[in-house]
């Protein structure tokens, strides 16, 4: 691993996912259904936007080998009936959300943050800093869903295999994209802009704990005004 990724590992490691108060408390069972009904209905503005981020990625990068790792990336994504977006609300069914009901949900304030910082990266910042960003999530996905079928199967009695494809697909599949991802990065990334590339994905990072601490938020006030 050349020193740059050992420093973005680093930089994961330091706020991995996984080590958040939220997932803490999905990895423990601890989580109510309206918590994990809140973070699926937030989590689905991230997803359908995705594709999005990658074409914006993809259009600006000038190695034909990257744009074509990115476009295999973009097809998994959003081809076909069975796209992640809608095996993402299946998740959502699982849970008792209605199709429409999640698609109309409003955004949360901190839910919008983590999507301008993703269109902002992708759009305004270099290749290597797009997919920087792409990274910081990706390379923590399989593991992350893992623990999320272990959690969900354990503690919540949701075991239907369409209801844990999204999770399944993921706990595989990011592990080839993540891989493409490291290599351009690696490819693309000259000495005078590494400290962009580690910027870009610190920027991902941070937006990803504020994501998760809006939906606990929410999830406590909603609790508050039930009280």
């Amino acid at each position: 691993m050349t020193t740059l990724l050992k420093r973005l590992q680093q930089l994961i490691d330091h706020k991995s996912l996984l080590t958040h108060p939220f997932y803490q408390a999905w990895q423990a069972g601890e989580l109510s259904i309206n918590h994990l009904r809140i973070y699926a209905s937030q989590y689905y503005f991230f997803e359908a936007n995705f594709p999005r981020f990658l074409s914006a990625i993809h259009s600006r990068c000038d190695d034909r080998e990257v744009r074509q790792s990115i476009l295999d990336n973009l097809w998994d994504e959003e081809h076909g009936e069975s796209n992640h977006r809608a095996m993402w609300l299946d998740f959502c069914a699982s849970l008792g959300l209605d199709k429409h009901q999640v698609e109309f949900t409003d955004i949360l304030p901190k839910t919008q943050d983590l999507l301008d910082a993703y269109f902002r990266i992708c759009n305004q910042g270099s290749c290597p800093e797009g997919l920087a960003a792409l990274y910081a999530y990706e390379a923590q996905v399989p593991q992350v869903a893992q623990e999320k079928i272990r959690g969900l199967k354990e503690f919540y009695g949701i075991d239907a295999p369409e209801g844990l494809r999204f999770l399944e697909v993921h706990s595989v599949l990011d592990q080839d994209h993540a891989g493409k991802e490291a290599e351009g990065i690696i490819s693309q990334t000259s000495p005078e802009t590494e400290a962009l590339v580690e910027q870009g994905l610190q920027s991902a990072l941070d937006a990803w704990w504020g994501f998760l601490d809006g939906v606990v938020e929410q999830g406590y006030a909603l609790s508050g005004a039930a009280d």
